[in-house]
């Protein structure tokens, strides 16, 4: 996976985040936002599992 690559999946991930606390402090429920929280945390998770496979494989 390119760093460009890596760099933008992370991005993506951030933003659905900070969109999902945006609309809970907007006076969205919880729970809406949960799936969005959801979504961004599993990518950055992704991102960082294959990072380390990766050095691992090195």
């Amino acid at each position: 996976m390119s760093k460009s690559l890596r760099n933008f999946i992370i991005g993506i991930g951030i933003v659905s985040i900070l969109f999902a606390l945006y609309g809970v402090f907007k006076g969205g429920e919880f729970i809406d936002a949960l799936s969005g929280i959801v979504i961004g945390a599993s990518l950055i998770g992704a991102v960082l599992i294959e990072q380390n496979k990766n050095k691992k494989a090195k």
